[in-house]
């Protein structure tokens, strides 16, 4: 390729060990060198090798063009930062306060982790800063999301990180609201510089095939389903109207409904009293390429939840390469047997101008006619043919009754 960053590879590909291939349908103008982005639809995650090893981009003279595959995950910088405690101390059934010092100006923070020995609370915080520790001003409102949490029955979830603007100020005062509640007791406090690039998320049209209640285990059960297997997610939100409950949660996973893996064990919650205000109804668990999804919130003795509907997502996957213009590509996958492809493409990606790549789009899926990899073994005749069984034993009945009826008839005319 005369005048292009991407290189032309001589791989591993051989056209009959890929089973389908999509038309990468492009931009109808192109600029030389630019870079070109394909997302990876639900067709591609069922029938593509996990872990989408077997991706390969041709061009239409068979050529195998290197590409880069990207994973939109979360990237994220910290910096933590030495500080001082003092003035800790509670008003009676008010709040709890402290001051943190970071014990130097100038440096830029925006995230206080809270430690704790306590268990089985919810808090609302409220976070002022001061230059000098005389004059306060207040960064984060307790109203505007600033809360912690604690749920430790049959396992334990926690977060006691508290987020605010960046911020200069040398001191910080955290005011945890009690409301009432015996004071939480506090260890000590941690301060940070957070960087973090969002995740770009996929959003899924999950179904619920099965839903119901089970008295032994005072649970409300779900199984939702993601459409096809392979598809990649890693969130869900649970999606309500209703307020003052806290549920465990149960998520797990399968691709037939009957082997059932666990993900995760959490905790949703939503509070609306004169007393704390806040909710947390994202459960995050690893990543993984189920197609059902099973929820099983664990209401005890409570009524359950209305649940309006679910919403799954996962991290975004897509590729980029270089295409020149007046050339089309294809996409192929379904390869078992292929392998994560290698391309120096990797060692100066970073150097090239990828912050606004032409989108180019994914035809529909064609079965590629020179495949002539391992297929799969049919299935049992009696799954071909449904009526096959039934037909049989009707006529090998219908045989054996004549047969009877003959017999007896000799019989008869013997007497």
């Amino acid at each position: 390729m005369v005048g292009s960053f991407f290189s032309v590879i001589w791989a591993d590909f051989e056209i009959a060990e890929w089973a389908w291939f999509k038309e990468a349908r492009l931009p109808g103008f192109l600029v030389p060198n630019r870079v070109v982005s394909l997302t990876m639809d639900s067709e591609v995650f069922e029938n593509a090798k996990e872990g989408l090893a077997d991706l390969r981009i041709i061009d239409d003279n068979g050529r195998e063009i290197a590409y880069k595959l990207t994973i939109e995950s979360p990237q994220q910088a910290s910096e933590a930062f030495n500080v001082k405690i003092t003035n800790l101390g509670s008003r009676v059934g008010e709040y709890t306060q402290l001051v943190v010092d970071l014990q130097s100006e100038g440096v830029v923070h925006n995230s206080v982790t809270i430690n704790t020995i306590s268990r089985d609370f919810r808090r609302q915080v409220e976070v002022e800063a001061s230059q000098d520790g005389q004059n306060w001003f207040v960064i984060k409102k307790a109203s505007e999301g600033g809360y912690i949490y604690d749920y430790s029955l049959d396992f334990k979830a926690q977060n006691t990180i508290v987020n605010y603007p960046d911020s200069t100020y040398r001191f910080l005062r955290l005011k945890i609201i009690d409301n009432g509640e015996e004071p939480i007791k506090i260890t000590g406090a941690s301060v940070y510089y957070n960087v973090v690039t969002s995740a770009k998320q996929v959003f899924y049209d999950p179904k619920v095939i099965e839903k119901g209640e089970s008295k032994e285990k005072r649970s409300s059960d779900f199984v939702i389903d993601l459409g096809v297997k392979g598809i990649p997610s890693n969130k869900i939100d649970v999606v309500t109207n209703d307020a003052n409950f806290n549920r465990e949660v149960l998520i797990e996973g399968s691709n037939d409904r009957s082997n059932w893996q666990a993900l995760t064990r959490d905790v949703v919650f939503s509070y609306q009293t004169p007393k704390f205000n806040g909710e947390k109804k994202t459960i995050f668990y690893p990543e993984s390429n189920f197609r059902f999804l099973r929820l099983t919130i664990f209401n005890r003795d409570n009524q359950p939840i209305a649940i309006n509907r679910f919403e799954v997502s996962g991290t975004l996957r897509k590729v980029l390469f270089q295409a020149e213009s007046g050339r089309s590509y294809k996409l192929y996958y379904g390869n078992t047997k292929a392998r994560f492809a290698e391309y120096d493409l990797e060692t100066y990606f970073q150097y090239l101008d990828t912050s606004n790549p032409l989108i180019a789009v994914l035809g529909t899926q064609e079965r590629n006619n020179s495949f002539r990899g391992e297929v799969a073994p049919l299935p049992p005749l009696t799954e071909r043919y449904p009526y096959l069984l039934p037909g049989v034993l009707g006529v090998l009945v219908l045989i054996l009754g004549t047969q009877v009826i003959r017999l007896a008839g000799q019989v008869k005319k013997r007497r």
